[in-house]
């Protein structure tokens, strides 16, 4: 569309061409566009190569046992391994992604500086905001992804893997009778039972000791079976008997001990409903890591009325939220690293080596303030953010590095 610019008398107008509007894609510019493609196509090789190395490592072991386990369900070797192959590559992804991030970065901005690109941009004009824009978008594109890992696709693969029987995760999490009796402290109670872990969870060989933590042995409740009832909190036990001392029996004034308490058969049931505040998801998922588990079953496990909560939990909550900012916090540190590493056609190999050491303190920090977080020395809170917060401090701290005179 034409612009008629103003002629005075005497004078024939020249039509003028309207300033075209710039569109979304050309806020970056060429360059802008270029360097977050290197960072991208970086940090996917990066994680290819990390995939690669695990999958060699994990078919090592487990090779032969998921070509049995295909002839065990009548499914073709190739297909069950390739399937086997995803699902296990979404769960080292999850793990390792933000590291291929700031590999990734690291790498592509160091070939842009020995390549003396960034030399020429900043001559031309790019200004270190552009910089931060592109790392931003790429913070925002591996965020979202590293976020969709955590929440749904990692919880998704590893019990596909349980379900079918594959791998580590088929022995450890699959459902069905675990070895052993396990204990519980509900209530004021103490349990003893064998858990049956599956979506319909149940317990076996159930033995309830009431008033045991209070001091006071009241009676002890045995039961063959025992499923979550209809009603919420109420468990309905089967073949029961109840075991407790007559009336009378020990009121003798002074102390007494357990191996003194004689318990007598009071009844029988066949089947009795019990208030027991046991929450079903806890037994379906019994001896499972938190940060495994479905979005749904965790925050159910979250809920205040769950006696057994464990810090685990938490953790494992505020883990995912954070995991929309850690690749990005590891890009950034990344990108402010880099051009420490020399300038132009200088190649400073220690230097080099140096910095990606401290990649690899923030990956051990990582791991450090997340198993802090699981076993309760740190928050959940804490323990999820603190990684990004020492990532974020690396990077102000480069920042000042790079600020001062040369």
């Amino acid at each position: 569309m034409m612009e008629t610019a103003s002629a005075s008398p005497g004078h024939v107008a020249v039509p003028r061409p309207r300033r075209p509007v710039p569109h979304a894609g050309a806020v970056l510019g060429i360059a802008g566009r270029r360097a977050l493609g290197a960072h991208l196509k970086a940090a996917l090789l990066v994680m290819t190569m990390f995939l690669i190395i695990a999958w060699a490592i994990d078919l090592a072991q487990t090779l032969d046992d998921v070509l049995a386990r295909a002839d065990e369900l009548g499914q073709n070797r190739a297909g069950l391994l390739a399937l086997y192959l995803g699902y296990r590559g979404v769960d080292i992804a999850t793990r390792l992604f933000p590291v291929a991030c700031f590999i990734g970065v690291f790498a592509a901005e160091l070939m842009r500086l020995f390549g003396r690109e960034t030399v020429i941009l900043s001559a031309a004009g790019w200004s270190p905001r552009q910089t931060l824009a592109v790392v931003c978008m790429f913070a925002a594109m591996t965020g979202s992804v590293q976020f969709m890992l955590e929440r749904w696709w990692r919880p998704a693969a590893v019990f596909a893997q349980a379900d079918l029987g594959l791998g580590g995760y088929g022995r450890r999490f699959a459902s069905g009778k675990i070895e052993g009796h396990r204990w519980f402290v509900v209530d004021g109670n103490v349990l003893r039972a064998r858990v049956v872990r599956d979506a319909t969870p149940a317990l076996a060989d159930l033995e309830l000791y009431r008033g045991v933590v209070a001091g006071d042995l009241k009676d002890v409740l045995v039961a063959g079976h025992a499923e979550p009832a209809e009603r919420p909190g109420f468990w309905r036990l089967e073949d029961v008997a109840l075991w407790s001392r007559l009336p009378g029996d020990g009121e003798t004034g002074g102390e007494s001990s357990y191996s003194q308490t004689s318990l007598y058969l009071i009844s029988r049931y066949p089947t009795l409903e019990l208030h027991l505040p046991l929450l079903p998801e806890t037994l379906s998922y019994y001896d499972v890591p938190a940060f495994y588990l479905p979005q749904e079953p965790l925050e159910r496990l979250s809920a205040p009325d769950n006696p057994l909560k464990g810090p685990d939990v938490d953790a494992a909550l505020w883990r995912r939220w954070a995991a929309l900012l850690l690749p990005g916090a590891y890009a950034l540190l990344g990108a402010s690293l880099a051009p420490i590493a020399g300038s132009g056609r200088i190649v400073a190999p220690a230097r080099i080596v140096v910095l990606a050491l401290c990649g690899y303190f923030a990956l051990v920090a990582t791991k450090v303030s997340w198993a802090m977080g699981e076993i309760g020395a740190l928050s959940g809170f804490t323990s999820s953010w603190l990684s990004i917060a020492l990532a974020l401090a690396g990077t102000l701290i480069a920042q000042r590095v790079l600020a001062r005179p040369h």
